[in-house]
């Protein structure tokens, strides 16, 4: 689903889906965490090449202003009145190059092979970081610069998912009956789509959206 900000621009997309058994959710089931694979589908009609990651979270100890440094220009909101715990970062992936993806295409049609895989390089551009807060028993609050966002709903009945809405925007509010997660796209300041994420175990939905609402620039 597109999510869009007041004006009707689309600034990211959320998708919430069961996992299926086919080729794509089998590989992202088996990421690792530090672990990206493009991926070339041959039998499909759209999006026959994607990128698929699994973000590794790195402990950051030099403090909060040390990691603005590292994430700038991006100004997020953060909760107000709440003590970090501790931080942690995402590092990206080198998107693979015209030619390596047309030498996937080129294996695919020689192999007769529907699905080709490689691997994607990581670097050290930060795409993303993880506070938990000694709150409520300890939630962490997840912060993206990338906004095309993949939710696999674990294959049972006891995960909900409610629409909600967070200073004008879309959100998604996700729970089952450990925890919860509040997932949403907001610009900062200066036009940048963020997607963030609270995630809090037991956690009432009034509390997780109190805390959404109350975070700041």
């Amino acid at each position: 689903m597109d999510i869009k900000n007041k004006s009707g621009d689309v600034l990211g997309k959320i998708q919430i889906e069961s996992l299926r058994d086919n080729a794509i959710d089998r590989i992202v089931i088996d990421l690792k965490p530090g672990e990206g694979k493009a991926i070339y589908t041959a039998d499909v009609t759209e999006n026959q090449f994607t990128q698929q990651t699994n973000y590794a979270a790195i402990p950051w100890d030099d403090g909060l202003e040390q990691l603005q440094r590292l994430y700038s220009p991006w100004q997020p909101k953060f909760p107000i009145d709440s003590d970090i715990d501790a931080i942690h970062v995402f590092y990206g992936f080198d998107n693979l190059t015209p030619q390596e993806i047309d030498e996937m295409i080129e294996e695919s049609n020689r192999s007769g092979r529907n699905v080709v895989i490689r691997d994607l390089k990581p670097n050290k551009k930060v795409v993303g970081i993880s506070i938990t807060y000694k709150e409520y028993g300890g939630y962490k609050l997840n912060i993206f610069g990338t906004t095309k966002s993949r939710i696999a709903l674990p294959d049972h009945d006891g995960t909900t998912v409610k629409q909600a809405a967070i200073r004008g925007v879309q959100a998604f509010y996700i729970f089952d009956n450990e925890t919860s997660q509040l997932i949403w796209i907001e610009e900062d300041v200066h036009g940048k789509a963020l997607q963030y994420e609270i995630i809090g175990r037991n956690m009432s939905e009034d509390l997780v959206m109190k805390i959404a609402k109350s975070m700041n620039g």
